[in-house]
């Protein structure tokens, strides 16, 4: 029975992806709304897939979000809005089998300085929070980008900017012991970013960071507290290594302050590395991807046991159109107790703002299978001017 449900749950894979290359914009559809109408872009400059960014518009964000000089600017819109929901054919308990949520981004400048917002409304019984708020400059003589407020790291893959699928990569979510602090959570404090010829570094003190969902989720109180002991410092690198292939390093250090109920508080001193390549294949269609991170906590549980943790992933992508992709990943984690999976996965956009996403995941450690979706579209509110 069991491996007539997974044939069925493939055949539906395989029968909405047809159905979603046929429906495929044959011209380049729309960016986002908040950018579409300023610089007059269109998806195929910025975007795969939306939300994910290609290599212009990563460029583009990371130079604050704006083009040279020259470009004229035809306008600007105030506020997009993002609506998601996310389906489960077999939800955990506790979840619903539909999950709608929504968040609001905005974008302004101020002379050379930008300020940038992603808003979630809530959903699932939490309240609205910022998930992202910055200020934002590009330093065009030094190459440099700084950002001060609520940001994610530079990480290669990221929750809010660059992430293709509805399953979290590798190691990205992991938390060790007592310390709640994972790698997709916003930080608050200061980037600066730089590129030196081919090669980007960019480093980042954070002095707290955003607690809760990306899009909103029932809150769950524990009487567990934590926060900073001291800032984190943050070290990326990206550039070339070999022809065709970029690498990627990243540390990270830090120390949290934990308070258990009816104990002692206790400061757990960490570290993260990570490491990792990319490289394309048939004219940039097929990308091999590949990530690992290792940690260590030297007082996780308060009982002054180091804990160390890993994990990462390797996923090999596939873009049938420049708006269409599907893929495959396998993620692994330990923090030390192991989690081992496979994600299989398609996604394309249907119409010029919205995105269509299905998705398998096998685990395993123990032969279960999810399977899942998700419809983003993303639309102005209130319109231009």
């Amino acid at each position: 029975m069991r491996t007539v449900d997974r044939w069925l749950r493939r055949s539906l894979v395989a029968t909405v992806v047809l159905a979603a290359s046929a429906f495929l914009p044959q011209r380049p559809s729309q960016a986002m709304p908040i950018f579409a109408q300023r610089y007059q872009l269109r998806c195929a400059a910025c975007h795969t897939v939306l939300p994910e960014l290609n290599a212009f518009g990563n460029a583009f964000r990371d130079h604050g979000f704006r083009l040279p000089p020259a470009a004229p600017v035809h306008g600007n819109t105030g506020v997009a809005l993002r609506y998601n929901n996310e389906y489960e054919a077999d939800p955990v308990p506790g979840m619903r089998r539909f999950t709608p949520t929504a968040s609001l981004l905005s974008e302004q400048n101020i002379g050379a300085i930008g300020a940038y917002l992603h808003y979630n409304v809530g959903a699932g019984g939490a309240p609205g929070a910022p998930y992202l708020g910055y200020l934002v400059t590009y330093n065009e003589h030094t190459h440099s980008l700084y950002r001060l407020g609520l940001y994610e790291l530079p990480l290669t893959q990221s929750p809010g900017q660059r992430l293709d699928d509805i399953a979290e990569y590798g190691y990205l979510g992991t938390t060790v012991g007592q310390n709640d602090l994972a790698l997709n959570a916003p930080r608050l404090g200061f980037e600066a970013q730089r590129d030196v010829g081919q090669t980007r570094i960019a480093t980042s003190i954070a002095f707290g960071e955003f607690k809760g969902a990306a899009y909103g989720g029932a809150p769950v109180f524990d009487n567990v507290s934590t926060r900073a002991a001291r800032p984190e410092i943050e070290l990326f690198a990206h550039g070339p290594l070999l022809r065709n292939v970029d690498f990627n390093a990243e540390i990270i250090d830090g120390e949290r302050a934990i308070r258990l109920p009816s104990r002692s508080p206790f400061d757990d001193p960490y570290a993260r590395l990570g490491f990792g390549f990319e490289t394309s294949f048939l004219k940039k269609r097929l990308d091999l991807e590949a990530q690992q991170w290792l940690g260590r906590d030297n007082d996780a549980d308060g009982a002054g046991n180091a804990v160390d943790s890993s994990g990462g992933y390797a996923r090999l992508k596939y873009f049938v159109t420049p708006h269409f992709y599907t893929a495959a990943r396998y993620d692994t984690a330990a923090n030390p107790f192991p989690t081992r999976g496979f994600v299989f996965y398609a996604g394309a956009l249907v119409t010029g703002h919205a995105r269509l996403e299905i998705e398998e995941r096998l685990n395993a450690l123990h032969g279960s299978s999810q399977f899942g979706g998700e419809f983003i579209v993303g639309f102005p509110w209130p319109l231009g001017y």
